[in-house]
């Protein structure tokens, strides 16, 4: 843990335009980008708004362009992020997130404790606090300090405490979802998540059942637990789009499968029905015959997803690949390749275009079962993995065994980081895993 960066109102106006290159391209561009729809944002007046423009743009961290831009008559000046700046941006986010901060603990107590931990902690709890570079600078300034340190006694920053009524445009929840997959691509599955759920939360609020459950089905699939199985049933089976529908199906059974089996058999049934060819079934029943004893045939799937947007298509080769490692398993023969797998990794790992934290994490699981592969090349498939903090209990079984293979001093790091996760999901048994494997 560090101390809480200063953030000055040049450093605001520089991350106000935190998602600004992801419009770069675009013919038009949101209001919030330009001088006036800054000023608003970050309810600042125009003049200190155009002083720090200027020290940005002298400073080359932000360029200017005319632009079209939402609810302007004739083109106006825009801004966006230089690579100095977005790498500057990138830099406030991590010292923010690593910043030690006091709140209050359950007997009243104060606690010290990272920014990022405490927001983990805040969302397990159903609360929600900023996800954005901005709103988390925000929450730093309007703290109180105590012993050089913020004290956060209510995660919501100056910009959030007199929001009124929710915006319940489509640029709002736009904005939401375009947040989210940047989220998502940086790794920051925190983020990504509450993004989702406040776009879920619009769209149930401007009655669109189908806009909803897409939301609260992507955040499913970064691990995100689904808590009404049977309404979001209904709401798929309202889409009227077919192939909209099935991938919906498909994310819910996904989803249900580690806490509710029996809704999980129940929906892959209904999937076998309707779409008997489907490689996307044949992959989840194959893999229904893994959890069941029994071995599937995978020859008859294709190694490429047919049809499939690019994500897609990068996570049906990881499937394919995890479960080929889990036949080898039981049968002792017909590991895939190693170098194979981990091309595979490295295109939704890390550092790729597309991250994916749960099925990087659950085919490094498969991965480093392969009895081909040495302690150092397990090491640093795990260490990888580890990195991208996949959701539980994926993140459980990658950090018992990196700390297996790993020197006393990581390992009692990985240990000690993994117990503040189980103790900020509210999982005490895990905690107390961690401590006796501390104290061996």
């Amino acid at each position: 843990m560090s101390k809480a960066p200063r953030i000055t109102n040049r450093e605001r106006v520089l991350l106000a335009l935190e998602d600004a290159p992801q419009y770069d391209a675009q013919y038009e561009v949101p209001r919030r980008f330009s001088q006036r729809g800054l000023s608003q944002r970050l309810d600042m007046a125009q003049s200190h708004v155009s002083r720090a423009i200027k020290d940005l743009l002298s400073d080359e961290m932000i360029s200017q362009r005319r632009r079209r831009v939402t609810g302007e008559r004739r083109r106006v000046n825009a801004y966006n992020l230089t690579e100095s700046g977005g790498d500057r941006t990138v830099d406030l986010r991590r010292e923010m997130l690593a910043a030690a901060v006091l709140t209050r603990a359950a007997d009243g107590t104060l606690e010290r404790l990272s920014l990022r931990d405490l927001l983990h902690r805040a969302e397990r709890t159903g609360e929600r606090p900023p996800s954005d570079a901005l709103g988390m600078a925000d929450l730093l300034r309007g703290a109180e300090m105590h012993d050089g340190m913020p004290l956060l006694e209510a995660l919501t920053g100056e910009a959030e405490a007199d929001e009124g009524e929710p915006d319940l445009s489509a640029e709002a929840i736009g904005l939401h979802l375009e947040l989210a997959e940047m989220r998502r691509r940086q790794g920051d599955l925190p983020s990504a998540l509450d993004h989702l759920g406040r776009a879920a939360g619009l769209h149930r609020q401007r009655g669109n059942p189908a806009g909803e459950v897409r939301c609260l089905l992507a955040a499913s699939s970064l691990g995100a637990p689904v808590e009404d199985a049977t309404r979001l049933r209904a709401q798929i089976d309202a889409i009227v789009d077919v192939v909209a529908r099935l991938e919906a199906y498909l994310m819910l059974h996904d989803a249900v499968l580690a806490g509710s089996p029996e809704q999980a058999a129940e929906l892959l049934a209904h999937l076998e029905d309707s779409h008997p060819d489907h490689p996307e079934v044949a992959l989840r029943l194959a893999e229904a015959t893994i959890r069941r004893g029994g071995i599937p045939e995978l020859s008859s799937l294709p190694a490429e997803l047919p049809g499939g947007y690019e994500l897609r298509g990068l996570l049906w080769r990881a499937n394919l690949l995890r479960l080929t490692s889990k036949v080898a398993a039981m049968t002792g023969d017909g590991w895939p390749d190693p170098v194979e797998v981990r091309d595979a990794l490295a295109l939704i790992g890390p550092a790729a275009e597309h991250p994916h934290a749960l099925v990087h994490g659950e085919l490094t699981l498969e991965l480093v079962r392969n009895p081909n592969l040495g302690d150092d090349e397990r090491v640093a498939a795990l260490e990888s993995a580890w990195s991208m903090q996949p959701p539980f209990p994926t993140l459980g079984h990658i950090g018992f065994q990196l700390a297996g293979l790993c020197e006393s001093e990581r390992r009692n790091g990985v240990l000690e980081q993994l117990q503040q996760r189980f103790l900020a999901s509210g999982d005490e048994v895990g905690a107390e895993v961690c401590q006796a494997r501390m104290a061996e």
